[in-house]
């Protein structure tokens, strides 16, 4: 027969659980909890301009180097696979970008895109690598191929899954902001809410676990990291006026970013095709936040690129299908050394 204590525990949980599920307004969780579920013995942190940088380094420091940047509203447990997959031949480093993940927002100053890309390039000075292939999955890549034009010295070549940028994450954020407030994105982010958007981002939605959509609730509930997706996007509206993310930052009524149509047009000082290093597109046939065909202009406009599609997979191909996306990418590396 249980005793009292424990119908009480399991009571508290149910509770707990339910309110995480269906509660509108969502507090902050205390960053020693998450470290307590989301770091392990490769996990390590490090100061790099003011931002405490949540990292994990996987394979042989003699091989070649690899940087993989996660998208919006994730981390660096994405490429869980990935490293699976890769760390007997590649040196791995991932990491949770400012405003994302365990690492959080800066410490002093606003969260802009300009500062993600400099912060990927400080973090690889601050742990001592001098070239590497960058792999970025939508934001993540976006904030990759900007790197490779800023940093040439660094960047050797690139892998773009799915690759998007500011104005998706304006997306994100600003439909959310209904009747011009951020109090919905900042606030109110029930975890049904966030399995909605990943099942959105999924080609396969069996594939999305309980585990995977507590782990994007939980890491997305990380004081900051819900201000910072919104900072990131009106801070790009605001330095691009005129931008794409300008105009869909005004959406009044909130809905899935399946139902926005891209443009591949870049309004910013970066332009994609200064692209100069070998690059591979790999992109999800079902991806309805940036369909192929958005990634096929990407691709066109970069000289030196291939690009690959993945039938019945979305967004998230490094999710997804991490054996055949860590398989091409290897064969890739492989031919362009």
């Amino acid at each position: 027969m249980l005793q009292l204590p424990n119908l009480l525990g399991i009571a508290g949980t149910v509770a707990t659980e339910t309110y995480s599920e269906f509660g509108l307004f969502q507090p902050d969780k205390p960053l020693s909890a998450l470290e307590r579920r989301y770091i392990d013995d490769s996990s390590e942190f490090v100061e790099v301009n003011d931002t405490r940088i949540h990292y994990r380094e996987a394979g042989n420091p003699s091989d070649p180097t690899l940087v993989l940047l996660h998208g919006t509203y994730s981390s660096l447990h994405t490429w869980d696979g990935w490293v699976d997959q890769l760390e007997d031949r590649y040196h791995v480093y991932r990491l949770d970008m400012p405003g994302f993940g365990l690492t959080g927002p800066r410490q002093d100053g606003e969260l802009k895109l300009e500062y993600l890309i400099e912060a990927v390039g400080d973090f690889c000075d601050t742990v001592g690598i001098s070239t590497a292939t960058l792999v970025g999955n939508s934001l993540g890549g976006g904030v990759a191929w900007r790197l490779s034009i800023a940093r040439p010295d660094l960047v050797s070549r690139l892998i773009l899954i799915d690759a998007g940028g500011a104005t998706l994450l304006a997306r994100l954020a600003g439909n959310l902001t209904s009747f011009g407030s951020d109090y919905v994105p900042r606030y109110v982010t029930p975890r049904f809410v966030i399995r909605l958007i990943i099942r959105d981002a999924y080609g396969d939605e069996s594939k999305v676990t309980p585990e995977l959509v507590r782990r994007y609730h939980d890491l997305l509930l990380r004081t900051g990291n819900r201000r910072s997706v919104v900072e990131i996007a009106r801070n790009y509206a605001t330095d691009h006026p005129g931008s794409e993310a300008d105009d869909i930052y005004g959406t009044r009524i909130p809905s899935l970013p399946s139902t926005y149509t891209p443009s591949p047009h870049i309004v910013d000082h970066y332009d994609i095709e200064a692209v100069s290093v070998p690059t591979l597109f790999q992109w999800g046939s079902e991806d309805e936040w940036l369909p192929v065909s958005f990634g096929k202009r990407l691709a066109s406009r970069i000289p030196d690129s291939n690009f690959i599609t993945y039938d019945g997979i979305g967004h998230l191909p490094m999710e997804e299908a991490p054996g055949p996306t860590a398989r091409d990418a290897d064969k890739f590396l492989i031919e362009r050394p």
